[in-house]
């Protein structure tokens, strides 16, 4: 009996000494058996007591990981693990599309609670490795800490799971512009669904550009589930706000300091107010609303219908605003986005009773309404077709002012990002542009008047070829002391848009049914324009009315506003329908004109030069002709400055008959005058230093030289008077109140002068009624004049009083004579009457029939 005891004694010896050295390829046996998913590719363990088992190493992998564990402590009631890696393979699966099955975990109520001190797991679907510690507090109850702070419960069919959103795990993963990010989530799966709450905080900075910070802030919770079978959801985010706050973006300030009117909150919210719905093939989001914190401006999307199998999306977009500046403003649309392009079309309406814009802009009593159209492929091409109209009680743009106007506006026009080859270079291609603008009342600084309509139309295509077309009507207009009325004017361009700007040219013709002044009117003039826009604008005008024909060159270059009007060289009498209207009694007769005018429309500077050659015309009783005048000068700063020149004229009657008329013609403080005047009458000289040609009161004097008494009394020789000899003398001129006078006048004989009357009908009738005047007559029928002088004087109305002194010797008497008289007639009646003449007549006939 011993002996057997003593045999089984050492045969369990024998085994377990086997088992001992044996028991690293005995265990990779029992491995193999027990985990046919895998295999141990490294063990080494030992007794470290009856009921303790050290693990030094061990290593498992299978097709998706490698795990190593190092320095186990296996007892009946823990496995603590020192430390355990654990690598994802990388590997290419055929996706499995069987339904997934509720959870079925094995549990054992009498296994070891486990416990790993550092636990680390890498794969290429990680940025970093994760590195935790977990400790199983109860059975089936895990802690992790380290990179993840989480705590995980298991049961047979449920896994819970909550997670602090403050783990490092998350920072990797996180975008670039959230700067915080904080919270717990909470999720439970019984593996055919998982439902989850998170209690959210977060902020977020997004910065574009840098002058642009937005600010983003979200705190709230967010509930939802997944169907894994049916792939399906829901998500509940009406308790978490997301506020947007942008009083950093420097872009937005500047923006609202220029447009005063736009002023825009600083502060938004965006906010779900219904579950966002979710399945395999498409996201549903009922209703998303973003307002401002001031309450004017609220935005609402509906029915956003994302398909991610047909990559679609479609959905409404409400906008609603109310505000001091921009008043009312409503608008509606419908969005659709798929393989065939985009589709967006709606429609919007305007109110404001007073809406202030920038660079003197402003509107009051303003509606605005219209439709539009979008459509296309965004990288390729959208055609965009928009009709709208606006009015306005008054409208104030820069220096235009515009009441009861109405705007209308009709657009097609396709939009082709994609296009940048050599040649289709403008990507905007305009089919059609329709616009209409009536107004009942307008001003344009100084420029005002009743009704107006402007409308046209352009096109533009690929090619950045350009057509336009312009129409307007004025009823009448107004400037300053300028009216005029039924203005009518089209224009044409044609030309190209580039990159570099615009270049084309433009023809056009206005029609003026009549412009009038305090003192002229023309009617029916045409105005025709044609010229050039590069890089600057250059235009002429060609006017015409009546006979009389004026060019005008434009030039509009940044701050240059160059003009320069030509009158290319034609007949006088041209001007005679304005010098008509201007002057009645003046008539143009011959000669011909010409001028030039350059200045600055911008300065008011302009530069002139004026010719006119053998004009004619009659004044009043006055007829002058062979008028020859070179004139060069300039206006600047409202003063006119001629440069001296020097004015000719053939010939002046006027009564008496002036030739060879000069005079130097120049200005003084901007008034014009006539210096050195000199001229030919009675066989001698007439000068005058300065004549001023203005309507101030003035006093010259005119010097008579050398004067033939026998061309001045030629008048008399048929009735019987001859009277001979030269006279020189001065004559002050005074002209108050646009008349004139003369006083203190007189004439001297400066040689023996001769005096002779025969059969004069006046003094035969006076000898024959008194008797004894026959001798005093006779002495004066033959006289030799020794001295002769006369004061002369011309009053206002027109008459002259000559007192007259004469001594002298009748040579066959032998007898020294003294002899007085005075003699007073109207000049002004005489010259009228020399009007009447056959020869001033003869003469002015002979000029208009040239």
């Amino acid at each position: 009996m011993r002996r057997n005891v003593l045999v089984t004694v050492m045969v369990l010896l024998l085994t377990l000494i086997i088992l001992y050295f044996c028991r690293v390829p005995l265990s990779l046996v029992v491995a193999k058996y027990v985990l046919p998913q895998g295999k141990i590719t490294c063990l080494d363990w030992t007794f470290s007591g009856l009921t303790e088992v050290e693990v030094s190493e061990v290593c498992f992998e299978n097709d998706d990981f490698k795990a190593k564990g190092k320095n186990i402590t296996v007892t009946s009631e823990r496995i603590d693990i020192s430390s355990l890696a654990v690598a994802h393979v990388k590997t290419q699966k055929n996706i499995d599309n069987s339904e997934v099955q509720k959870l079925n975990i094995p549990m054992n109520a009498h296994r070891p609670l486990v416990s790993i001190n550092q636990l680390s797991i890498s794969s290429h679907l990680l940025k970093k490795p994760l590195n935790a510690s977990v400790t199983e507090m109860k059975l089936n109850q895990f802690a992790f800490t380290g990179d993840v702070i989480a705590k995980l419960e298991l049961s047979v069919d449920n896994l819970n799971v909550d997670f602090d959103l403050t783990s490092n795990f998350l920072a990797p993963y996180l975008p670039e512009p959230i700067k915080a990010f904080s919270g717990m989530l909470h999720f439970s799966t019984d593996g055919l669904s998982i439902t989850y709450d998170a209690d959210l905080n977060f902020r977020a900075k997004y910065q574009q550009e840098a002058q642009c910070e937005i600010a983003l802030l979200g705190r709230g919770q967010v509930t939802g589930n997944w169907d894994f079978n049916h792939a399906k959801g829901a998500v509940n985010a009406t308790s978490l706000p997301l506020d947007i706050n942008l009083s950093h973006c420097e872009d937005l300030l500047d923006l609202q300091q220029e447009l005063a009117v736009l002023r825009l909150s600083e502060t938004w919210s965006v906010l779900s107010t219904e579950n966002i719905q979710i399945n395999k093939s498409d996201i549903i989001l009922p209703s998303l609303r973003v307002s401002d914190s001031h309450g004017q401006t609220d935005i609402q999307i509906d029915t956003l219908l994302v398909n991610l199998d047909s990559q679609q999306v479609q959905g409404k977009l409400v906008l609603n605003h109310y505000g001091l500046g921009l008043g009312l403003v409503g608008l509606q649309a419908a969005l659709r986005y798929g393989a065939q392009g985009l589709e967006l079309s709606g429609d919007w309406v305007a109110s404001n009773q007073q809406l202030n814009l920038p660079n003197g802009m402003e509107f009051r009593d303003i509606v605005s309404q219209g439709a539009f159209t979008l459509k296309g492929d965004p990288l390729q091409s959208l055609a965009l077709e928009s009709s709208a109209q606006l009015t306005a009680g008054k409208a104030v743009i820069h220096n235009t002012q515009l009441e009861n106007t109405e705007l209308n506006v009709n657009v097609a026009s396709t939009i082709n990002p994609a296009e940048r080859t050599a040649k289709a270079l403008w990507p905007i291609v305009i089919d059609k542009f329709d616009m209409q603008l009536t107004a009942e009342r307008y001003q344009l600084q100084a420029l005002s008047g009743k009704y107006v309509l402007f409308q046209g139309n352009a096109k533009l295509d690929e090619f950045g070829a350009l057509i336009a077309n312009t129409e307007l009507d004025l009823g009448s207009f107004k400037i300053h002391e300028v009216r005029g009325k039924d203005i009518h004017q089209t224009a044409r361009m044609v030309g190209e848009v580039t990159r570099q700007g615009l270049t084309g040219e433009i023809n056009g013709e206005m029609h003026l049914g009549l412009v009038a002044t305090p003192q002229l009117s023309f009617r029916d003039t045409t105005l025709t324009t044609s010229g050039t826009v590069k890089d600057s604008i250059k235009l002429e005008h060609i006017a015409y009315s009546d006979e009389f024909e004026l060019t005008i060159e434009h030039i509009l270059d940044g701050e240059i506003n160059q003009i320069r009007v030509d009158v290319p060289k034609q007949r006088f009498v041209t001007l005679q329908p304005m010098m008509y209207q201007l002057v009645p009694q003046l008539q143009l007769s011959e000669g011909l004109i010409s001028a030039t005018a350059i200045g600055d429309l911008t300065a008011q500077i302009y530069r002139f030069d004026l010719e006119l050659e053998e004009a004619g015309v009659l004044y009043d009783s006055h007829y002058i002709r062979g008028i020859n005048l070179p004139l060069t000068g300039a206006y600047e700063r409202a003063q006119l400055v001629v440069t001296d020149t020097t004015l000719n004229v053939a010939e002046v009657r006027s009564g008496a008959v002036l030739t060879d008329l000069s005079a130097r013609l120049s200005t003084q403080q901007g008034t014009l005058a006539l210096k050195d005047i000199h001229a030919k009458i009675f066989d001698g000289d007439v000068t005058a230093e300065q004549v001023t040609l203005s309507q101030s009161d003035q006093r010259f004097l005119i010097e008579a030289h050398n004067w033939d008494l026998a061309l001045i009394s030629d008048a008399g020789k048929s009735a019987g008077v001859e009277l001979r000899g030269r006279v020189s003398g001065q004559l002050p001129v005074l002209i108050e109140q646009g008349e004139i006078a003369i006083t203190h006048g007189k004439l001297r004989n400066i040689d023996v002068g001769f005096l002779s009357i025969e059969n004069n009908e006046s003094v035969e009738a006076l000898k024959s009624h008194q008797a004894g005047i026959d001798t005093a007559f006779s002495l004066l029928e033959s006289l030799d004049i020794e001295k002769l002088s006369s004061d002369v004087t011309l009053s206002p109305d027109g008459w002259l009083d000559l007192a007259v002194e004469i001594a002298g010797v009748n040579a066959q008497a032998q007898q020294p004579i003294n002899f007085n008289y005075t003699h007073s007639e109207n000049i002004f009646q005489l010259f009228r009457a020399l009007r009447l003449s056959d020869e001033i007549t003869n003469e002015v006939e002979k000029a208009l029939n040239k």
